[in-house]
């Protein structure tokens, strides 16, 4: 999950994305995960996927309706306190998840079998309409806690929560003290995943020279920082070769997000040749849930009071903004060239509604910039902010996560709620061959007329 080269990007060093996308389309159920600066220890430990299959099922007595209710109504305070998209919810979706309270704590209340629970609690949760906001599956368990431990400083308060001795019991798994004194902790975290030897290829990328010396194509099917080392030559050789080419196309269409460190270090510092600034905003409502997390994050000191926030003359800045948030911080970035190979022609950035997440944030960062034109259909939204929280329920030990943070465009526009518009609109679809695509003959037509 980390990258090979220097970091490129100059930020506030609070400023690290970790988000996760629901629209992966890597492995059933499994969720991807971006951070912009965070430097994993080397000698941290990586915690075995194959855990779970060595312990006897673990004894967890079945819930009373009692422990049920008290977990659902754990969880409602959770996201009525610090969840930032419930007016977004309302006006995107038409849905008003606090107004149905007793409905769903009814549902809850009938419900007879944790697993029953469990499915009741995911369906309560999925009216929120968001791809970060979801309950953690056992399968999901081992990767989630890999990436946290990998990622060392900072991190603590995500596993501890994955450490409480009722989610190791509901997960069936044994601690990372049990698992270090056992030798069961395996370094298998990047099993099936893309190697590092000399000529081999991820698959994640797609080269296509459309025009002798005008027209290349680079489609990137995923920024999952399995594939960055590998990646990285393999990119950086290609536009080495179309340096001088007139036209590029950047096709990040069904791209459902990773580590942002991919295009932040491996894509956009090649092809730029002065540092590009471009600020975004993050609102924090008045909920304490978050404050272990922000205050291990570092992220606490760059607050403002949301008052302040009225003189950052932000046009599309959402009503609730000054009612439900207490704070707010300008995250002011500057991505600087770095391996710079020389391109001067004009970029095109294709995009769909499945660009989630850290390709979301690539996409609101070229709309925003200019750095590319932005071709195809609106976007999945949701890419600016740190990693989502993570709660343990109190009896059962499930675990769900949120986003906490509402990402500002630099227009003061929720990326969540307005997502990113294309420059130019054009049905995404990728069902035909690539000539046959309408945004990719769209792009052939503008780079006629430039």
């Amino acid at each position: 999950m980390r990258p090979r080269f220097v970091l490129s990007v100059v930020i506030s060093a609070t400023a690290i994305l970790l988000m996760v996308s629901c629209n992966s389309g890597d492995l059933p159920g499994r969720k991807q995960l971006e951070s912009e600066q965070v430097q994993a220890s080397p000698n941290a430990p990586v915690v075995s996927s194959k855990v779970a299959e060595k312990l006897p099922e673990a004894a967890v007595s079945p819930l009373t309706v009692k422990q049920r209710l008290e977990d659902f109504d754990y969880m409602w305070k959770i996201i009525e306190e610090n969840y930032p998209f419930l007016e977004v919810n309302k006006r995107l979706n038409g849905e008003d998840w606090l107004a149905n309270k007793e409905e769903y704590r009814n549902k809850i209340a009938a419900t007879k079998t944790d697993d029953e629970f469990l499915r009741r609690m995911r369906f309560v949760l999925s009216r929120l309409n968001n791809g970060h906001t979801n309950f953690i599956s056992k399968e999901e368990y081992p990767w989630y806690l890999n990436i946290y431990v990998q990622l060392g400083f900072g991190y603590e308060p995500w596993i501890n929560v994955f450490q409480q001795p009722n989610v190791l019991a509901r997960y069936n798994q044994k601690s990372l003290a049990e698992q270090q004194n056992s030798n069961d902790i395996v370094n298998d975290m990047n099993s099936g995943a893309a190697g590092s030897q000399a000529g081999e290829t991820s698959g994640n990328i797609k080269k296509v020279i459309l025009e002798p010396d005008q027209i290349a194509y680079l489609g990137l099917r995923s920024f999952d920082g399995r594939f960055m080392e590998m990646d990285s030559s393999e990119i950086h050789d290609f536009l080495v070769e179309v340096k001088d080419y007139k036209t590029l196309i950047l096709d990040i269409r069904g791209n459902g997000g990773g580590n942002s460190n991919y295009w932040r270090v491996h894509i956009a510092p090649l092809l730029i040749n002065k540092p590009i600034e471009y600020n975004t905003y993050l609102l924090y409502t008045r909920g304490r849930y978050a404050e272990t997390f922000m205050q291990a994050r570092q992220i606490t000191k760059g607050q403002q009071p949301i008052s302040g926030i009225k003189d950052e003359q932000l046009p599309n800045l959402p009503a609730e903004a000054l009612k439900m948030f207490k704070t707010y911080r300008k995250i002011a970035d500057v991505v600087t060239p770095n391996h710079y190979v020389g391109f001067k022609g004009k970029i095109y950035l294709l995009v769909d509604s499945s660009v989630y997440s850290a390709s979301e944030g690539f996409a609101a960062f070229a709309k925003g910039t200019g750095f590319a034109t932005v071709v195809g259909g609106r976007t999945g939204g949701d890419g600016l902010g740190i990693d989502p929280l993570v709660v343990a329920l109190p009896n059962s030990g499930f675990v769900f996560r949120f986003s906490f943070e509402m990402g500002l465009n630099s227009d003061g526009s929720c990326n969540e709620e307005v997502k990113t518009v294309p420059d130019v609109e054009v049905d995404p679809d990728t069902s035909k061959p690539l000539l046959d695509q309408p945004a990719v003959q769209k792009v052939l037509q503008l780079a006629k007329s430039h």
